[in-house]
């Protein structure tokens, strides 16, 4: 049995609340707006394919290296958006919801090494570390990896599985930066509002 580690998601509430932090008075919608900006840095400044050794390693498939990908290639439908609570321990999405079915191949949206994978209450769940503080986690997802695995971009990482709120519908995509619960969509659209630059 694994011991589930500190970064693996919770089922309905902050999950930092019963590792013993206690209510922090931080406007989440406010530090997921920062994090839009310090994401893409974090994303391009994290070494790619830098990690420890292993011997283990996921299916390969082609991707540029350092990119973010979908974890449902090509492009899911999101059927429900990242909408964080006010506060910390009160409810809120602290994700996305991508459009599958049980059996789907799941993908691994970066690099990384696997660093939980194993049910949590009633779905089964894969927890990624990608370096620079970034955090994936998806669910429910059904894989045959074990901690420590170094996974590419694309790489084939489990299959969707049934359980939780995505049960049977979707894969819940969920990704922390540095602890907080960011927008997984901020790896894979640029939400930067545009610029018109005067003619001439």
């Amino acid at each position: 049995m694994h011991h589930i580690p500190a970064v693996a998601p919770q089922p309905g509430g902050d999950p930092l609340r019963g590792a013993g932090f206690g209510p922090m008075l931080v406007d989440m919608k406010t530090v997921s707006a920062f994090a839009g900006l310090v994401v893409g840095a974090a994303v391009l400044l994290a070494p790619a394919g830098a990690s420890p050794l292993s011997p283990v390693r996921a299916n390969p498939a082609p991707a540029a290296a350092g990119s973010w990908n979908w974890p449902l290639p090509p492009v899911p439908e999101v059927l429900r958006a990242f909408d964080p609570p006010a506060k910390r321990w009160l409810s809120g999405h602290r994700g996305v919801d991508l459009a599958g079915s049980p059996g789907d191949t799941v993908s691994a949206p970066a690099a990384g090494i696997v660093s939980f994978t194993g049910r949590i209450v009633d779905r089964p769940v894969i927890v990624i570390d990608h370096g620079a503080g970034l955090l994936t986690s998806l669910e429910p997802v059904r894989s045959t990896l074990v901690v420590g695995a170094i996974v590419g971009t694309g790489d084939e990482i489990g299959m969707i599985a049934t359980g939780a709120h995505c049960d049977a519908r979707c894969l819940h995509w969920g990704l922390r930066l540095d602890g907080e619960y960011i927008d997984p969509l901020l790896t894979i659209r640029d939400t930067r509002p545009s610029i018109l630059l005067p003619l001439g």
